[in-house]
């Protein structure tokens, strides 16, 4: 993002950029920046905090003013991350390999009831909310899973969206379920922590188990399309210092 602002500086476009790494700003000098000391992931920091989000807009705006550059804004306010981490990273020892998958369809029928019966919950939270981000791969909600399901075999299932090839929906239909289930848990137990919310979908939801088993096929399949799936960074966040999983590369973790 640093160095697209270069460019549509060069193009006449005024920038300001908001980012969370100050050694990639400082590196890469970008016209305008406002640094957020907050967990990674966070871009206007406090979930479902409007008052504190306009704060954070209102800050990056004000950066249109400066007419030299580059110049480097630190956001007042920092939210701290626990113990030196930006965020939820999923423990060493929760690795599920090919001979956990077992039955598919019984994996497909215990996510299938878990979403059922958070849908209330999703529902009122959209209507309180007016928006949801659910929607990106076009799928309708109660075909998420199966799709996702159709990999456990091992091999590339047929795409259901015309232009669109498997695999690239595969990560729009990632993207769908776990916003499902993070506006539905946010808005029903007011949680903001991203640890928790971590721990809740990956280690004891019925999705993030379904997530972890098409890691764990991906891993072992001998079909290099099927392996980029891991290298795409779809699945579980785990500890960069326990390296990539085996038979993958470090460019997706």
């Amino acid at each position: 993002m640093c160095g697209l602002a270069h460019y549509f500086e060069s193009e006449g476009l005024t920038t300001v950029l908001v980012g969370f790494v100050r050694e990639h700003i400082e590196g890469i000098k970008p016209p305008r920046s406002l640094f957020l000391d907050f967990p990674m992931g966070r871009g206007l920091g406090k979930p479902n905090d409007p008052a504190f989000q306009k704060k954070v807009i209102r800050a990056a705006f004000e950066l249109f003013d400066a007419h030299g550059g580059p110049v480097i804004e630190d956001f007042p306010e920092v939210i701290p991350v626990k113990n030196g981490r930006m965020g939820y990273a999923l423990p060493p020892e929760l690795v599920l390999t090919v001979d956990d998958v077992g039955d598919v369809g019984d994996v497909l029928l215990e996510v299938r009831a878990e979403m059922e019966a958070l849908r209330p919950d999703y529902d009122a939270a959209v209507a309180k909310r007016g928006r949801t981000t659910v929607g990106a791969s076009r799928l309708e909600i109660e075909d998420l899973a199966p799709f996702v399901a159709e990999f456990l075999n091992g091999e590339i299932p047929q795409s259901p969206r015309k232009g669109m090839p498997a695999i690239p929906l595969l990560k729009l239909v990632v993207e769908d379920l776990e916003a499902y289930y993070t506006e539905t848990r946010t808005h029903r137990d007011s949680i903001d922590d991203l640890e928790l919310m971590g721990k809740w979908f990956w280690e004891d939801s019925k999705a993030g188990r379904l997530l972890l088993l098409l890691e764990a096929v991906s891993v072992a399949s001998d079909n290099r399309v099927m392996r980029q799936i891991v290298e795409m960074s779809l699945m579980a966040p785990r500890f960069w210092s326990e390296g990539p999983l085996p038979g993958t590369s470090a460019a997706g973790w």
